[in-house]
């Protein structure tokens, strides 16, 4: 195994510009070789923004790197995914992962016959000031007993002027559950463990309310949206038991620290051949809860039973 140093941007918007790219290019350790994009005019303006090369064509970067991170929307992510692990490339994701099961799954059959390293880079999770609290919610677990309940509420605001989401057609057709809820799920999964049903019910515009049937007899909700007015939105999260109730705090850091971060954790796997906690399966386990929520959307009779990824 060997650690990677040559890293390829592919996706060329808002976050690829301003996490991706700004968290590769001040890492001592590696190299940001260039960009890749749908649009090859805006891949040029990414690559002259951060003084580094426009690649054409996906295959002539795949050649010039040992890893790439992507920032795509989610259902072209796994395709690329797919075709980078093909060529022995390691893989730094976004969420969701996809937004379908089979798509999901997809890119973690190419991780597993491939033998690449593989993280879902999930802002929350590589923040220390939410990773300490995390294992202080752990350790008080152990002590007590189990966490029997919670409610998460992430909310966008994705009409406020100047959001740099505003024109993002994947965002405004997939709406709050697939881009806030992989982020409240996030959360949800380190403390609660899989989930085996769902149910949910729609409110306004994009907003989805869900309720979460874990393995382990705990119930959690999720309260989504990318469409709160102006003032209204913000993330928050409560859990309870034996252990007390706890907020979860809002984090110091930014998300080109937490992204380097991830870098890290990229690196170490590919060098140790030791999966990542936060590799591709983890992050089909989340799709496979959030299809079936939209599953239970169409059919919201009963509850929905959660595939295994």
């Amino acid at each position: 195994m060997s650690t990677p140093t040559r890293f390829g941007i592919l996706g060329t918007g808002h976050w690829a510009r301003t996490t991706h790219a700004a968290a590769l290019r001040a890492h001592p350790d590696v190299e940001l070789v260039g960009f890749w994009g749908r649009d090859p005019a805006h891949a040029r303006d990414a690559a002259a923004q951060h003084g580094t090369t426009a690649f054409g064509d996906l295959d002539d970067l795949l050649g010039r790197v040992d890893a790439v991170t992507v920032a795509l929307p989610p259902d072209v992510q796994a395709q690329v995914a797919v075709r980078a692990a093909d060529r022995g490339r390691h893989l730094l994701l976004d969420k969701p992962l996809a937004t379908t099961l089979p798509g999901a799954r997809a890119v973690v059959e190419a991780v597993r016959r491939n033998g690449v390293a593989s993280v879902e880079y999930l802002t929350y999770l590589f923040q220390p000031d939410i990773t300490t609290w995390l294992e202080r919610m752990r350790a008080l677990a152990a002590e007590h007993g189990p966490w029997e309940g919670g409610v998460f509420r992430w909310a966008g605001s994705i009409d406020a002027p100047g959001s740099p989401y505003g024109a993002s057609a994947w965002r405004r057709e997939r709406g709050g559950l697939w881009d806030t809820g992989p982020h409240a799920l996030s959360i949800a999964l380190e403390l609660f463990g899989p989930v085996e049903r769902v149910s949910a019910g729609r409110g306004p515009r994009d907003a989805v309310t869900v309720a979460l049937e874990h393995a382990g007899g705990a119930g959690t909700s999720l309260s989504l949206t990318l469409t709160a007015p102006q003032g209204a939105g913000g993330s928050f999260a409560t859990v309870w038991g034996p252990g007390g109730r706890h907020d979860l705090p809002r984090f110091t850091g930014t998300p080109q620290e937490g992204f380097a971060r991830a870098v890290d954790r990229l690196r170490r796997a590919a060098a140790t051949g030791e999966p990542d906690a936060l590799d591709v399966r983890r992050a089909a386990a989340a799709v496979a809860v959030l299809a079936a929520v939209e599953e239970h959307l169409a059919r919201p009779d009963r509850a929905t039973a959660v595939p295994q990824p």
